[in-house]
């Protein structure tokens, strides 16, 4: 099962940078994308859920999401009602009937260290929408049926890179004992990552580009990985 995961930076499908964007997703051909940051009209056809537009912030396009899950198999959807800690808008889970076995797909899109400081609702500290969303992640990740795989914007550098030393550590604590197949040693390292239980085999990890030859299409690398199910 071909895995991506990928930020497009609010790429506007009616103009020329979201007509790459989907030039680049559809060329993929991958078996699951999630999608953050974008629209569902980037995608190619098939099967998706979204985390909605309750995230605390003016939505200028009403087709803008933070966090869609997308996938050419039936998919329904996971109830994550068990972390409130989690801020809306940015989880969605799906049960994928792969014709090998379901598994499950966990889509998120991490607050970034600033989120709701000094934009949106502005009641909130460096780093403080993003611990609670890591804290809640780990109780999903704990009541979670394997096999799963998680991806999406964890807005965290793997290897870190400058983060607070509790904020690496509250990731870390998250995902122990799952595969980081994004942990690459890049000179900039990934912020968009894939992560398996334990049981999933990862094959060849690709990255997304952030550009091509007409110049930048998002401020993220993305990422695809063949995940081998049994």
């Amino acid at each position: 099962m071909r895995v991506a995961t990928w930020n497009v930076e609010w790429a506007d499908p009616d103009t020329p940078r979201g007509s790459r964007a989907r030039a680049v997703l559809e060329s993929i051909n991958a078996s699951v994308i999630v999608l953050t940051e974008g629209c569902r009209e980037l995608l190619p056809p098939g099967n998706a859920i979204d985390g909605g537009t309750d995230w605390g912030y003016v939505l200028p396009d009403a087709r803008r999401r933070k966090v869609i899950l997308w996938s050419s198999f039936p998919m329904t959807q996971v109830d994550v009602s068990v972390s409130p800690e989690i801020p809306p808008g940015r989880l969605v889970a799906g049960r994928i009937e792969h014709p090998r076995t379901p598994i499950n797909m966990v889509a998120v899109c991490v607050p970034w260290r600033d989120a709701h400081v000094r934009t949106g609702r502005r009641d909130r500290t460096p780093w403080e929408d993003h611990l609670d969303f890591i804290r809640g992640l780990e109780k999903f990740i704990s009541v979670l049926e394997a096999p799963f795989v998680i991806a999406g914007d964890f807005n965290q550098r793997i290897p870190a890179r400058n983060q607070p030393k509790n904020v690496v550590a509250a990731l870390s604590a998250a995902i122990e004992n799952l595969q980081v197949t994004t942990a690459i040693p890049l000179e900039r390292p990934l912020i968009d990552h894939i992560v398996l239980s334990q049981g999933l085999k990862p094959a060849a990890v690709e990255i997304i580009p952030d550009s091509d030859e007409f110049g930048r299409i998002s401020d993220h690398r993305g990422a695809v990985v063949e995940v081998a199910l049994k």
